[in-house]
């Protein structure tokens, strides 16, 4: 009976949050991508790119992209998983950092 507690909760480290908290941002930057190619079928992904670089909306798009590890963040708390919020958070330590990085860049 004890034991289904215990396996659910293997997850709850650091490393788990901090992999998710990196493959996020970049699955909603995809899927705004996609979105995207909704509207311009012509356009490839490196047209895309190359477009929000150029029109210097790619660091407010890529900003955008890491608001869903607030969903992470939120799930994690109501699971209890404490050090896998570590992960998370250290995640968006590293986005914010690159943001910077590509800003003043």
């Amino acid at each position: 009976m004890d034991a289904k507690p215990n396996m659910i909760k293997k997850y709850n480290k650091p490393f788990i949050g901090l992999i998710l908290g990196m493959v996020l941002p970049l699955i909603s930057f995809c899927i705004y991508y996609l979105f995207m190619l909704m509207k311009s079928k012509e356009l490839g992904f490196g047209e895309f790119l190359e477009t929000l670089y150029e029109t210097g909306s790619f660091i407010a798009v890529f900003s955008i992209c890491v608001l869903p590890n607030l969903l992470l963040f939120f799930l994690f708390k109501k699971l209890d998983y404490w050090y896998a919020i570590k992960g998370v958070i250290i995640s968006v330590m590293i986005y914010t950092l690159l943001v910077v990085v590509l800003k003043f860049a």
